[in-house]
């Protein structure tokens, strides 16, 4: 799976040190001006900076992990059905199970309990081009993998340990105050906005995204509409972020918001689909409910608070929007998609879009979040067998 690192908040950063133009209005004028008075301390300045080499590193390891896995995922897919077309007879006893767990010892348990026929095996895989070639790039895939585990590690370290000395508690009250709302800010990485500032309120922030044509929409996508090398599914997720962002400009809030639905739905069920198939059966989710339970479960079984926090105020947000009953002052879903032209439900404020754009950004975070660290345990499964045969060997 192409996931992608954790969203960094120096996109939001970018915005506020854009030239001020004559289009802003006095709030937000006011709000830039707090930000550097307030937000660009010392402390913040060399975490800021610390923060972006992490991540440069990251994604070169990143990058560089994705290059050697492609070429082993076109080397065994090849070479599989190659070899199975040869030797169907090994097909049982290498393919059986419902997780990637219970194929990996099931190989384990092989190579252990019953030696002669693992190097059978072994042997006729070596008559395959394919599998051959897939044999020789596994010290620079195993290599690669390391390094960007190490360098994922210190860039989620450092996330966190900025957090933790820089996100005063009043600070994250006031974030929490403001998600209830459905201002969702915790994509942000170091406290950049004054929110604490009594003349700062949640309509200047949520302007300051608006102005100009959308400037700091624009810049705080930036990240995933530039993102390098991406999948199918993200290039359609981009022109549709792209569309969006031009169609809140526009002022055709409700056609952004059916756009913004469809992205937010992505996003809920990537979530939620990580994991599966790896250590329990793979299940579906036949609803938005179903989704959110699994996700609760795999963001409490992470311990991470921070993380933990965040998919606390996107799920409650997220319940709003998607609930049966309408909730006063946030999007009806049901009544934008399924078209109630006569209610007064289906009428869409810039703002309410923009606070639906944020629901999409901070889930967004949330689902990455779980498949990078879905992605590295799915690999390092992969390597476990010949970890323990080679920690048997060498102990015996």
């Amino acid at each position: 799976m192409r996931s992608q690192k954790i969203f960094s908040g120096e996109a939001n950063r970018k915005f506020f040190e854009y030239e001020v133009v004559l289009s802003m209005n006095e709030k937000v004028l006011e709000l830039i001006i707090k930000q550097y008075e307030q937000c660009r301390t010392p402390e913040v300045i060399v975490a800021i900076q610390e923060q972006d080499k992490l991540s440069r590193i990251m994604r070169a390891k990143k990058a560089e992990f994705d290059k050697y896995t492609d070429q082993s995922v076109e080397f065994l897919r090849i070479g599989t059905e190659k070899f199975f077309e040869k030797f169907l007879e090994y097909k049982e006893s290498l393919s059986k199970g419902e997780t990637k767990l219970d194929i990996v010892g099931n190989a384990l348990n092989l190579a252990l309990n019953n030696t002669n026929k693992y190097k059978e095996i072994n042997s006729k895989m070596k008559e395959i081009e394919e599998l051959r070639k897939n044999e020789d790039l596994m010290p620079l895939l195993a290599q690669s993998l390391y390094e960007y585990m190490v360098a994922f590690s210190d860039f989620e370290i450092k996330l966190k340990e900025d957090r933790e000395k820089l996100f005063s508690s009043e600070y994250k009250d006031k974030m929490a105050a403001y998600a209830d709302k459905g201002i969702l800010l915790y994509y942000l990485e170091t406290p950049d906005l004054p929110l604490l500032d009594s003349e700062i309120n949640g309509c200047a922030i949520l302007e300051s995204l608006c102005c100009d044509n959308c400037t700091g929409l624009q810049i705080l996508m930036s990240p995933l509409l530039q993102m390098d090398n991406p999948g199918i599914s993200m290039k359609r997720k981009q022109e549709d972020i792209f569309v969006t962002i031009e169609l809140i400009n526009s002022g055709f809030y409700r056609s952004a918001v059916r756009n913004l639905f469809a992205l937010l739905d992505s996003e809920h069920k990537k979530a939620a689909n990580a994991y599966e198939g790896i250590i329990e059966k793979k299940q579906s989710y036949k609803n938005g409910l179903q989704r959110s339970n699994k996700i609760d479960k795999l963001i409490n079984s992470l311990d991470d608070l921070w993380m933990e926090t965040v998919w606390d105020k996107v799920n409650k947000y997220y319940a709003k929007v998607v609930s049966t009953n309408p909730v006063e002052g946030v999007i009806h879903r049901n009544s934008i998609v399924h078209g109630d032209y006569d209610k007064e439900l289906i009428e869409v404020d810039k703002f309410s879009a923009v606070k639906l754009m944020l629901l999409w950004l901070n889930l967004r975070l949330i689902a990455d979040y779980l498949c990078n660290k879905e992605e590295i345990l799915d690999n390092l499964l992969l390597y476990l067998p010949s970890l323990i045969l080679h920690l048997k060997d060498n102990l015996s």
